[in-house]
């Protein structure tokens, strides 16, 4: 596996596999998506973000196939990290997320995690800011990693 910077010819591959996961983001499994969220996952999203100096995006490939996908805010907070669901259990998302800590160092992360990964970022060391809370169908929960 081999982590790289994300490029603008990667935009495609990014959105699609964020986009197969995001019913993740639901409160209610059986919602809807809605606009203003989706309108934050379409290809000139997130072009937008890999061309600005807010963001740092890495991707990871294997076999030359993009299976997982991390983007940080202002050198301190988890905007995404998405792996394919095959590649998940894996310990895909660790090495993003180290790769990633590797080139911002700072000693505070924030987060709003889809209530489906609270666990995952629990593994990695965030802890939940108060409840969790909703906005327009959306469940998420505030998480900050104080290293």
């Amino acid at each position: 596996m081999k982590i790289r910077i994300a490029v603008s010819n990667d935009v495609k591959s990014i959105s699609n596999l964020v986009q197969s996961l995001s019913h993740y983001y639901l409160k209610e499994r059986d919602g809807i998506l809605p606009q203003w969220f989706l309108a934050t996952l379409t290809n000139h999203a997130f072009l937008e973000r890999i061309e600005s100096f807010e963001y740092l995006n890495y991707v990871i490939e294997k076999n030359n196939i993009i299976i997982g996908y991390i983007s940080i805010k202002n050198k301190s907070h988890l905007y995404h990290l998405f792996v394919v669901e095959k590649c998940q259990g894996q310990g895909v998302a660790r090495r993003l997320w180290e790769h990633a800590m590797s080139q911002c160092k700072n000693t505070i992360y924030t987060l709003r995690s889809s209530l489906y990964a609270v666990p995952i970022y629990k593994k990695l060391g965030f802890v939940e800011l108060g409840a969790a809370q909703e906005k327009k169908g959306i469940g998420f929960q505030e998480m900050k990693l104080t290293l």
